[in-house]
């Protein structure tokens, strides 16, 4: 199967050995140095490395099944987060009969790097498998995605997630809900490395589901927010141009009334 077969089938994937230890390391240092930069990855000074990183963008397409993406700001640094909960950060989760939960080719992907191991240690990404077909948080088998060092997680935005997944230790083969492993007293869980680091990072394609997620976003405070911090050089465009990713800059934020835009949804 290609990627894009069993992403679609699957709503994720999990993809080995992308990075090397060296390399991951050299990203935590790089997190160090800019785990004050509020804007999107692409405007961070070191951290922007991991957007135009070739093997980054050869996976979204493969995933995505075209040569061509787009890239719209969307990435972020994760520093010694907890929050945790299923959720599904695509545009239409509260939308009755949506076409993003029946469209297997429903294109917005999302990439997460952890920059520490989470097979034997807590912290991770957990998910549903398969919830991208469906708009409820509660269908989908629960797993924790045993990502180590080096390795790359990309999943579709209709599919339910958690950040800060807890592994128990009797049981470290089973996933558990994150509403009752956020309620069990730590001895009871593995440990996490310190700090939690990990780079998060949204691509699409010309089509509408872009085209509406990023119409979505401008209705978000914490989005606005980080264009509003972004700068993309002309350099680092051009790089993404020449691998066929098309970079959207100009987000209109002088017309966006800020008086208007929704503060209580916060991006996990």
């Amino acid at each position: 199967m290609t990627r894009k077969e069993q992403i679609d089938e699957q709503g994720w994937l999990l993809i080995k050995n992308v990075f090397t230890k060296e390399e991951i390391n050299t990203f935590r240092d790089y997190a160090e140095k800019d785990k004050s930069h509020i804007g999107d990855l692409l405007s961070a000074n070191f951290l922007s490395k991991i957007i135009l990183d070739e093997r980054i963008i050869t996976i979204c397409k493969e995933s995505s099944g075209s040569d061509n993406l787009v890239y719209f700001g969307d990435s972020t640094l994760s520093y010694n987060t907890s929050l945790s909960g299923f959720h599904k950060d695509s545009k239409d989760r509260n939308k009755k009969d949506s076409s993003e939960f029946k469209d297997k080719n429903y294109s917005l992907l999302r990439l997460g790097v952890y920059l520490q191991d989470h097979a034997k240690h807590s912290k991770g990404l957990c998910l549903r498998s398969g919830s991208h077909l469906d708009q409820s948080i509660e269908k989908g088998k629960i797993i924790n995605v045993e990502s180590e060092i080096g390795d790359v997680i990309i999943w579709k935005l209709t599919t339910t997630h958690s950040p800060n997944a807890e592994r128990i230790s009797l049981f470290p083969n089973y996933a558990f809900h994150p509403g009752i492993t956020k309620r069990l007293p730590n001895f009871l869980k593995q440990k996490s490395i310190a700090p939690r680091i990990a780079l998060f990072m949204g691509f699409g394609i010309e089509d509408q589901y872009t085209e509406e997620y990023i119409e979505y976003l401008k209705t978000r405070e914490y989005a606005i927010a980080r264009w509003e911090h972004s700068s993309f050089s002309e350099k680092n465009i051009q790089a993404l141009k020449k691998n066929n990713v098309k970079v959207i800059q100009d987000f209109g934020l002088e017309k966006i009334d800020q008086k208007k835009l929704n503060a209580k949804f916060k991006q996990v």
